[in-house]
């Protein structure tokens, strides 16, 4: 009878644990979409069988196993880091672009060739009213198109700049509560698969924006530094980034803009760790990209070099003229000498020039009555000592070509590097995802597992409920 009872024990224990490997399953099936979650499974071990030493066998469930592949994850943090920087290098490229009209008809390059065009007209006719109006008119339209220029990429430099204090304060929410969960983790245990499931959903949100390395812990935590050198989680305690403004090395123009720069929670600069994600992709906009348009401490930028290139050799050629009056030159364009970097944004029209005071003399000897109109005219093809021997036309082009070209690199990385990600994404499901056939067939199996088990303890219980009964009878 004792046997019995045993071998009742035994397929109730049994019944237990398929019900929970029923719930794993279960689980598994509901989850099968949560961002970070992986397949679970029910460990079970036999029990010892030797009936002579009254061990009857039976099964014990040990708790559940993650099915998580820790490279498979690493090889996504890492695509991830890179579809984070370039996917920001596109998008921040693409808005410069709109800005540089390279088809001639609109913006700077559209303002330059109705100057030119002026400049010929007067050329032709230079006591004429109208003419010298029009060159008034298209200098002015000029000027508000180098205005409109860099007000845009001020703009976008804003931008970029409450963009990097957003990415840096969801960097440091991020590690908070990768902390957080870390001490839910080390206190529950690591075989929690909800704190686990958030964990690596963190994780992977924090690598698309920052070059994050991760080292997990025996005890199912992370510890996750800034490129392996610079603290980010460390255990329950989160450090947290700062962004701060600095001038470059070797900063030498004055009332330029400063560089934005990372730092540590102890002030160290860390920018330079910073080479992957989306706050590399802002960096990498926002220190190097911008500056070659609109200056640093350490560049005047293409857009003010040309506007000042343009500005003075005009200026230049009319100072040396002579008005119908014979009174000496007026400039035609003003603009903030004392700031390199910031001659585009002021370049106006010289509040004292007007239609009647244009000189178009060449003082000579012999005097040539539209001497000055007539270089004035050849503007477009003048190689210009200030901008490296380029003419005025082909360095604007030059500039939106090389922003295009940046744009267009930028792209294709991007979609190479969304590529590497998808194929990373699909290995890590293919090792560790839920497959909702596997499971429907797991289900299967324990289903009739199940079966097998209530109809033991049926009979079993039959069996008792008989010999119970007989002896009753006998007694």
């Amino acid at each position: 009878m004792s046997t019995l009872f045993a071998a009742l024990t035994t397929a109730g224990n049994a019944l237990d644990v398929v019900e929970q490997a029923m719930g794993v399953v279960q689980n598994n099936v509901a989850n099968a979409s949560t961002p970070g979650y992986v397949t679970q499974t029910l460990s079970v071990s036999a029990d010892s069988f030797d009936p002579s030493g009254q061990l009857w066998g039976g099964v014990t469930a040990s708790g559940t196993q993650s099915a998580r592949d820790i490279y498979a994850e690493q090889a996504v943090w890492s695509a991830n880091q890179q579809v984070g920087a370039a996917t920001q290098e596109s998008t921040s490229l693409q808005s410069l672009q709109s800005i540089f009209n390279i088809s001639g008809t609109a913006g700077i390059p559209g303002a330059l060739t109705n100057l030119i065009s002026a400049f010929s007209a007067w050329a032709t006719a230079p006591t004429d009213s109208t003419a010298r109006q029009q060159v008034i008119t298209a200098a002015q339209g000029l000027t508000q198109s180098f205005n409109a220029a860099s007000s845009g990429v001020q703009q976008l430099s804003s931008q970029t700049d409450q963009q990097l204090q957003s990415t840096v304060s969801q960097i440091n929410q991020l590690a908070k509560q990768i902390a957080n969960l870390n001490g839910e983790i080390r206190n529950g245990g690591k075989s929690d698969a909800g704190a686990n499931t958030q964990l690596y959903n963190d994780l992977e949100q924090l690598s698309g924006l920052a070059p994050i390395s991760v080292e997990m812990e025996s005890d199912g935590t992370a510890t996750v530094t800034i490129a392996g050198q610079t603290p980010l989680v460390m255990g329950q305690s989160a450090e947290a980034l700062q962004l701060s403004y600095a001038q470059p090395a070797g900063a030498t123009i004055p009332g330029a803009s400063p560089h934005a720069v990372i730092q540590s929670s102890n002030g160290t600069d860390v920018t330079a760790l910073v080479t992957s994600g989306r706050l590399s992709g802002l960096l990498q906009f926002r220190n190097s990209v911008v500056p070659s348009v609109i200056g640093d401490g350490t560049e005047q930028g293409g857009l003010n070099q040309l506007a000042q290139a343009v500005a003075d050799t005009v200026n230049g050629l009319l100072t040396a003229g002579q008005d119908p009056a014979g009174a000496a030159g007026t400039a035609l364009f003003a603009y903030n000498g004392s700031a390199p970097t910031a001659v585009a944004s002021t370049l106006s029209l010289n509040a004292t020039a007007t239609a009647a005071n244009l000189a178009a003399i060449e003082p000579g000897p012999p005097a040539v009555s539209n001497g000055v109109a007539n270089q004035l005219a050849q503007l477009g093809k003048t190689a210009l000592t200030a901008l490296g021997g380029s003419t005025s036309t082909a360095f604007y082009s030059s500039l939106a070509s090389n922003i295009g070209s940046l744009a267009s690199s930028a792209s294709t990385a991007q979609q190479s590097e969304t590529s590497a990600l998808t194929r990373a994404q699909n290995l890590r499901s293919q090792l560790s995802g839920v497959s909702l056939n596997e499971q429907a067939a797991n289900l299967m199996q324990f289903q009739e597992t199940y079966q097998a088990s209530a109809e033991a303890i049926s009979r079993i219980g039959s069996t008792i409920q008989y010999l119970l009964t007989t002896m009753q009878q006998l007694q």
